[in-house]
C-alpha cells in the first residue's frame, strides 16, 4: 500500500511457534481518554487467531491516515462503515445532508492538535466511527442474496444489506448518537493494546472494558518502521508473553 510523504507506518508481524493450544489476540486501542465508554467506545482492530501447533505469522500494518465515516451496528456489536472523508490527527471534518438528501462529509480543516473531529450538520442523529483509511478497500461490496421473490411478473432478490453498502475503514473507535449540531472528537493517542481473549471478532464494538490484563502496552510511535512480535506460552504458568525484534 502506498503512502504519502511524512505519513507514520508502522509494520507489525506477530508469528507464533508450538503454542500448545489455540490462542487468540486482540489488538485494540482503548487507552483512557474523555468520553470513553460513554460517548466514545472502542473497536477491536484485529482479531488474530494462532494454531495450538507448528509456526504461523500474521501481518498488520499501523499508518496515521485515518478517516471518519457513517457507521451501522449490526449483529453481535460488529459495525460496518461507509461514506468516508480522509483526515490526519490535528484535522476536522464536517458531515451535513445534500440536496439529494445523501451525506457527505467535507474536505478536512486544521483543527486541534492530536484530534480527531467530525461535526455533525445533518438535522439528525448519526453514528460514526474513524479508522484506518486503505484506498484499495474503498469499493462497493457485492450483496450476499438471502432468497429470491417475484414481483410484477419479474424476479428480484432480497439481499442482506450488511454486505450491500459501501466498504469503508477498518474502524478503531465508535461514536453513539452525535446530536446535530455536536462533535465526535477523540485525542488520538497511537498506544496499542494487546489481549489473550477469544470472546470478540474484528470490528466488534466494545461496549465495556475488556476484564482481562492486556500482554502488551506499546506507543507506535517508540517502534521502528518494521517490528516483529513472537508470542509464547509459559507452559507452568499457563500465561503468554509478547517479545518484539527488529527484523
Amino acid at each position: 500500500m502506498s503512502t504519502a510523504p511524512g505519513t507514520i507506518v508502522r509494520n507489525l508481524t506477530f508469528q507464533s511457534e508450538n503454542l500448545g493450544r489455540e490462542t487468540t489476540i486482540l489488538l485494540v486501542f482503548d487507552t483512557d481518554m474523555e468520553g470513553l465508554y460513554d460517548t466514545i467506545y472502542p473497536v477491536v482492530w484485529k482479531a488474530i487467531t494462532f494454531p495450538a501447533r507448528g509456526s504461523y505469522s500474521y501481518d498488520v500494518t499501523y499508518t496515521d491516515n485515518f478517516a471518519f465515516s457513517k457507521a451501522d451496528i449490526g449483529h453481535d456489536n460488529l459495525v460496518r462503515t461507509f461514506r468516508h472523508f480522509e483526515l490526519k490527527p490535528g484535522q476536522k471534518t464536517t458531515l451535513s445532508l445534500k440536496d439529494n438528501n445523501k451525506t457527505r462529509f467535507s474536505p478536512p480543516v486544521n483543527d486541534i492538535k492530536d484530534y480527531l473531529t467530525a461535526e455533525n450538520e445533518t438535522g439528525f442523529l448519526q453514528d460514526l466511527a474513524v479508522g484506518f483509511y486503505n484506498p484499495s478497500k474503498a469499493i462497493m461490496a457485492k450483496p450476499d442474496p438471502l432468497l429470491f421473490f417475484k414481483e410484477d411478473g419479474e424476479w428480484k432478490q432480497l439481499c442482506n444489506p450488511s454486505k450491500a453498502s459501501m466498504t469503508g475503514p477498518d474502524p478503531m473507535l465508535f461514536f453513539k448518537e452525535v446530536e446535530d449540531g455536536g462533535k465526535a472528537t477523540a485525542q488520538w493517542k497511537p498506544v496499542l493494546r494487546i489481549y489473550v481473549e477469544s470472546d470478540y471478532q474484528e470490528t466488534e464494538v466494545l461496549v465495556n472494558a475488556i476484564k482481562g490484563t492486556a500482554i502488551l502496552e506499546q506507543d507506535l510511535r517508540r517502534l521502528f518502521r518494521n517490528t516483529v512480535f513472537n508470542l509464547k506460552r509459559n507452559t507452568l504458568t499457563r500465561r503468554f508473553k509478547l517479545t518484539k525484534t527488529n527484523p
